[in-house]
């Protein structure tokens, strides 16, 4: 029974007894009315101090709920009410354990999400950046604090963080309630700007956009190269087939036609293959299927199936160093050997010979093919295994190169795990190297885990 009940048929009892007792007492007596006053007033003064004293822990007991809804309100959420006092202040405390218990399981998941969210703001790429109604930066990600250049704190004028006005206008617009999207230039990048309207401010996003305009300029170079590569061969062929099907032409004249027709068919077919090796390699749609191999082997061979317009100066090949086999795969080896083997015959000027060394070197075998040609220049070194790149553009058409050997050897290379160099001056010929896997040493290194 709850306290108040309890109270409430203790105090009816007690006045029944005593309103009995005075009735009683009145047919007894004429004085009853007065004994019937004393008696129903000492009956109040005995109820006086228990209904204080049951008020006061009434009190006491709401007083700690109280203080238990005060701390929850104020955010303190650990420590519980329990049961307090009486059933009914009792049942009040566990409501509110019950609801702290609900909120702070709402918090626990607001929080995780909340974090969750922070991680993903301040791991995007784009720079974001939320702008109030001032033009003040409320909140920004690292990303739009690089572009920036330094560390945003909250409270900073948008207009002062970057040179290009276009920012801050755009951001001027958005507070208008319009959207704006331009590229701007941060630097030396091409940035995509975009801002939009947020509550009575901006949102505004930055994403570089410097990548892709590379790429299409890339793009762009190639097909552009292609187009031309391909260009002059092709006309040539139409030309020459043209003059051949008009007729007329003596007989040594015709053969002459058509072996020109047949040389710029056979550089057309060239490009087309090196465009389709060099797309396989880029994708990574090709691996390597490795074998115990002579590179210098391969190097006569490849020497010998040069054609014969690039071997009319009578050069000569020169092969020296180790004769232990490399790992690797033979077709990309041969292929690697006569784009270096046919570059070094084209450039070789000044010296009739052309030099392949191979040397061990940390279990690698490195491999180093060099002609006494003209030389490269410092500045041009670098570039030299990019596509369609040429030193000296007219004379590598002249004398027939794709411009995509370079390019090819070096993804070959790669995708034995080797690496690539050059070595060139002017007036002193050009070293290409490279390294491969020495079968030796992997066939020590695998017999040495096979248990004995």
């Amino acid at each position: 029974m709850r306290l108040g009940n309890r109270f409430f048929f203790a105090a009816a009892a007690v006045l029944a007894v005593t309103y009995f007792a005075a009735w009683f007492i009145l047919r007894l007596d004429a004085t009853g009315v007065t004994v019937a006053s004393a008696v129903l007033g000492g009956t109040l003064l005995l109820l006086w101090p228990a209904a204080r004293l049951v008020a006061g822990r009434v009190e006491i007991e709401l007083g700690q709920a109280r203080e238990a809804v005060d701390r929850i309100a104020s955010g303190d959420l650990r420590p519980p009410v329990g049961p307090v006092g009486s059933d009914s202040v009792g049942s009040l405390g566990r409501a509110i354990d019950r609801m702290a218990g609900r909120i702070r399981h709402r918090l626990q998941v607001s929080e995780r999400e909340s974090g969750d969210l922070r991680v993903l703001f301040d791991g995007l790429e784009d720079g974001l950046a939320f702008i109030d109604r001032e033009g003040l930066v409320s909140l920004c990600n690292p990303a739009f604090e690089r572009w920036a250049g330094r560390e945003v704190a909250p409270g900073t004028r948008i207009g002062t963080l970057f040179r290009s006005p276009r920012i801050a206008e755009a951001v001027s617009a958005s507070r208008r309630g319009e959207s704006t999207t331009a590229e701007v230039e941060l630097g030396e990048h091409t940035v995509l700007m975009s801002a939009r309207p947020h509550r009575s401010g901006a949102i505004i996003v930055l994403r570089d956009l410097t990548v892709m305009r590379r790429l299409e300029g890339v793009r762009r170079d190639f097909v552009a190269n292609v187009s031309h590569e391909l260009k002059t061969p092709l006309t040539s062929v139409v030309g020459f087939a043209e003059a051949l099907v008009e007729g007329g032409l003596e007989v040594g004249q015709a053969r002459d036609f058509a072996q020109r027709i047949f040389a710029n068919a056979t550089r057309m077919r060239y490009l087309v293959e090196d465009l389709l090796d060099l797309s396989l390699l880029e994708s990574g749609s090709w691996s390597p299927e490795p074998e115990a191999v002579s590179v210098g082997a391969i190097a006569r061979e490849v020497w010998d199936t040069l054609s014969p317009r690039v071997r009319a100066a009578d050069l000569d090949l020169r092969v020296s160093g180790t004769e232990e086999p490399a790992w690797a795969d033979p077709d990309a080896v041969r292929q690697i050997m006569r784009n270096l083997l046919d570059n070094a015959a084209r450039y070789s000027d000044e010296d009739p010979a052309v030099a392949v060394r191979i040397r061990p070197a940390g279990g690698l075998q490195r491999v180093e093919v060099s002609d006494r040609g003209p030389g490269i220049a410092s500045v041009h070194v670098e570039r030299v295994f990019e596509r369609f790149y040429r030193v000296d553009p007219a004379r590598s058409r002249a004398r027939g190169g794709t411009g995509l050997g370079l390019a090819i050897v070096k993804h070959f290379v790669e995708a034995h795990g080797g690496e690539i160099g050059i070595e060139s001056a002017l007036g002193r010929g050009t070293t290409v190297w490279f390294t491969l896997p020495n079968a030796a040493r992997l066939s020590k290194r695998k017999s040495s885990h096979v248990p004995a």
